[in-house]
């Protein structure tokens, strides 16, 4: 019986989310792509659903929507995030020519923030855990290099909410790992560094090359950003047996970027 899968932000072609949807499905697995994003869902095969994951009920919706069409669940990964572009609203968006701190933010901005990148994936993960318990399972959450640095003040198109938010996605997903363990669910993270996806591109016309959302791109030790296909072979190896007694790890995937 084949696997199933459900991949959040997953529908821009040039991001991480596709990226592994694609991985998952060369892996042999049913995907489900959950996306504000309707216009990417043609050139994605399977089950594709309208979703806002910052909404309980939406998130509700997509994992009935799932079972009715798979009956099953056995891979959840969140790759929803941002500071922009994270609502219905701003989605199509460019980045907003600013930095929101902690201390200038709008209370709005704020909740936006932590609800796309910490309530989406708490509330996906709590709607998924019923069904991946039953035959046991793995969930991949996405954090950031922001998580374990924060985000010097000037970098264009970022926020001091969103690096908050990314470390709360760390100590979601350890312990998760311990609640969900005895019924064989692993709940690993993956924080990346800088990636080269379209958002980094929007965020590089905004900023200067040399710029990018989480500092100097000259600072990062290997020289370079990193590529999609980089970051979702990591995650994709994350959801398969080859990695069957790791969970409650977060991985980091920056080009010792936290390290320098």
């Amino acid at each position: 019986m084949k696997r199933v899968a459900i991949v959040t932000g997953a529908a821009k072609p040039d991001s991480i989310g596709f990226a592994v949807a694609q991985g998952l499905i060369e892996e042999g697995c049913e995907v489900a792509v959950a996306d504000l994003y309707t216009e990417g869902f043609a050139a994605l095969p399977g089950l594709c659903v309208k979703t806002d994951v910052a909404d309980p009920v939406s998130v509700s919706e997509l994992i009935e929507k799932t079972i009715q069409v798979f009956g099953r669940i056995d891979i959840l990964v969140n790759c929803v995030g941002g500071s922009w572009g994270i609502t219905e609203r701003d989605l199509r968006s460019p980045p907003r020519p600013t930095f929101l701190g902690l201390t200038n933010c709008e209370l709005a901005d704020w909740r936006t923030i932590l609800g796309a990148n910490l309530d989406s994936a708490f509330y996906c993960c709590r709607a998924a855990a019923p069904y991946l318990k039953k035959q046991g399972g793995a969930i991949v959450n996405l954090s950031s290099v922001a998580a374990r640095k924060g985000i010097p003040p000037g970098a264009l198109g970022s926020s001091g909410p969103y690096a908050v938010a990314k470390a709360g996605i760390m100590a979601l997903t350890r312990q998760l790992a311990l609640e969900l363990g005895e019924f064989g669910v692993r709940v690993n993270c993956v924080a990346p560094g800088v990636i080269a996806s379209g958002r980094l591109g929007k965020v590089l016309q905004l900023s200067g090359k040399d710029r990018g959302p989480e500092g100097p791109l000259s600072q990062i030790p290997m020289g370079r950003v990193g590529t999609v296909a980089e970051a979702a072979a990591l995650i994709v190896a994350l959801c398969t047996d080859d990695t069957a007694y790791m969970t409650g790890v977060t991985v980091d995937i920056n080009g010792a970027s936290y390290a320098a």
